[in-house]
C-alpha cells in the first residue's frame, strides 16, 4: 500500500504484491505542499494491513520533520511509530536531502533514528533516485509512506 501524506494522510493505492507495482505507484505521486503528519502517515498505512504474512515494512519517505499536528508533531510521531514496531511492522526513514545540502540538521537525525526500527536512516537527493533502493528495501515492504 502506498500511503499519501502533508496535513493529513491518504491511500493512493490499494494492496500491492510485487516491489514494482509499489514503485510505479511511488512514481505517480505528485508533491502536494502542505505540512507534514507523519503520525497521521502511520497510522493510516497501519490501518491499511496487509494480506500477506510477509515482514511488513514502513518505508517513511520524507523531506523535513514533522509539523502537524501543531505542538505535538514529534512525540505523536514517536507514538504512532512505537505501535507500529509493537505489532511488528519495521521502519525506514528514507530522507530526501537536496544535493546543496551539505549537512542534516542533527535534530531531525537524531528524530528519524528514534522513529526508525534499527536506527538507521537512509539519504537520498531527490525522488528519482528512490529506485536505487528498489533491490534493498522494497522487495520487502508490504506498505509504504
Amino acid at each position: 500500500t502506498v500511503v499519501r501524506f502533508a496535513n493529513d494522510a491518504t491511500l493512493a493505492s490499494g494492496i500491492m504484491i510485487r516491489p514494482d507495482e509499489a514503485l510505479e505507484a511511488l512514481k505517480e505521486l505528485t508533491y502536494s505542499g502542505g505540512l507534514t503528519n507523519h503520525a497521521a502517515a502511520f497510522d493510516k498505512c497501519r490501518e491499511s494491513g496487509s494480506l500477506f504474512r510477509r515482514k511488513d515494512l514502513i518505508l517513511l519517505i520524507t523531506d523535513g520533520d514533522p509539523s502537524e499536528p501543531p505542538g505535538s508533531a514529534q512525540a505523536d510521531t514517536v507514538k504512532a511509530a512505537d505501535k507500529a514496531k509493537a505489532e511488528g511492522i519495521s521502519i525506514i526513514p528514507v530522507m530526501i536531502v537536496p544535493e546543496v545540502v551539505t549537512e542534516l540538521n542533527p535534530q531531525t537525525v537524531a528524530y528519524l533514528k528514534e522513529i526508525s526500527s534499527d536506527g538507521s536512516i537512509f539519504e537520498v537527493s531527490d525522488f528519482s533516485v528512490l529506485e536505487t533502493l528498489q533491490g534493498s528495501l522494497l522487495a520487502q515492504v508490504s506498505c509504504q509512506v
